[in-house]
């Protein structure tokens, strides 16, 4: 059966994402994982909220392209686009399925998209179709089904995913030179509040006492640069595959 999101649950995941050290670590964990060639083409496959297009869009040589199926995703994107000034994005409401690139990217990032959608693999695909070759993909998926809660059941989610399943699906397509969890400090509180209470997480509680505050980001900073075996996110990148000619 398809998974039905709470669209009241969702507006409130995108409002906090603007202040939630956790995902705008593990944008940057991505972020220092790219070239900073110049003149790049880049496509941001999903992109919610737009933090991670203000990120991207810094390299101001690069033009960025973003799409969200999701609209008040793109309204909010496009309010930071505007609060930004910024001149090397386009924003796209679309799926990604029926994305028509107006030419093939150098890189695709696609943040916690995959969960979303049924057949996660067709739109691996189509990934490597639009990218070019020895591109560059970076993604981020929620990691460890164990974990499949209340937050997931609000935002139709379909799965979780392990490492080795990430990397199976992701290696159809791409050579994966890096695949990490991220977030092991947090797997108590998304178990306590997924799990065990079926509430929301408690983010801006966690963001609105200091003392709290500055822990997370501690541990989050210790994170960014330590691997641990296990997290609530899994962060991959990877190279598109050379076609072999027969």
């Amino acid at each position: 059966m398809k998974p039905s999101e709470d669209r009241n649950y969702k507006l409130a995941d995108y409002l906090a994402r603007s202040s939630d050290r956790y995902s705008l670590t593990k944008y940057k964990i991505l972020m220092n994982w790219l070239p900073q060639t110049p003149k790049m083409r880049v496509l941001n496959a999903g992109c919610g909220s737009g933090e991670m297009n203000i990120l991207l869009s810094q390299n101001l040589t690069w033009q960025v392209d973003a799409l969200d199926i999701d609209i008040e995703a793109i309204r909010l994107s496009q309010k930071l686009k505007l609060e930004n000034n910024i001149k090397n994005l386009n924003l796209y409401h679309t799926t990604i399925e029926d994305y028509i690139a107006p030419e093939k990217y150098d890189i695709i990032i696609s943040n916690d998209v995959l969960e979303h959608i049924e057949d996660d693999q067709a739109v691996i695909k189509k990934f490597s179709d639009i990218l070019k070759p020895d591109g560059l993909i970076g993604i981020s998926v929620p990691a460890l089904q164990w974990l499949f809660g209340y937050h997931d059941e609000m935002l139709a989610h379909y799965r979780r995913y392990h490492r080795k399943e990430l990397i199976n699906k992701l290696s159809v397509y791409f050579n994966i030179s890096k695949c990490r969890y991220f977030g092991a400090s947090l797997i108590p509180i998304a178990l306590f509040y997924s799990r065990w209470l079926r509430k929301p997480y408690p983010v801006a509680e966690l963001e609105s006492e200091s003392v709290k505050t500055t822990i997370l980001e501690n541990l989050l900073g210790f994170e960014s640069k330590v691997s641990f075996p296990l997290g609530i996110s899994l962060i991959a990148l990877g190279t598109a595959k050379k076609l072999c000619l027969k």
